[in-house]
């Protein structure tokens, strides 16, 4: 494995543990009685989603264009990126849709599982 991939997994493992917190904090706010503080919560946690996509999309771009693994295509990392953005601010809001939040959020768990895997194949 190359650096750029050992990079690339660490930062989609990161992504993966940001996902778990989205999901985290959907259960304590919109299932929950508590309110998400703005400015101590949700733009900080939405502001460190969006710094990590903005690293991790271009390294597997570019790792797709290089490697071109079955069944994952950039169209996949792109609809990753937005739903993540989304995930990463509706999961504080109480007025989310339970469905639509589970999907979006199974969504990025599984885009996540194939670059995974893609790179464990790489090896």
């Amino acid at each position: 494995m190359t650096i750029q991939q050992t990079l690339l997994k660490k930062q989609t493992n990161n992504l993966r543990t940001l996902n778990e917190q989205a999901y985290a904090y959907f259960q304590r706010f919109r299932l929950g009685e508590e309110e998400a503080d703005f400015y101590d919560q949700v733009k900080p946690f939405a502001d460190n989603v969006r710094e990590q996509l903005e690293e991790w999309v271009p390294h597997v771009l570019r790792f797709l264009e290089k490697d071109k693994p079955d069944y994952i295509h950039p169209q996949q990392v792109d609809q990753l990126a937005e739903n993540f953005e989304m995930v990463s601010v509706t999961c504080f809001q109480k007025d989310t849709k339970k469905k639509r939040f589970n999907e979006q959020y199974k969504s990025i768990e599984y885009t996540l599982s194939l670059v995974l895997h893609a790179l464990d194949e790489e090896k």
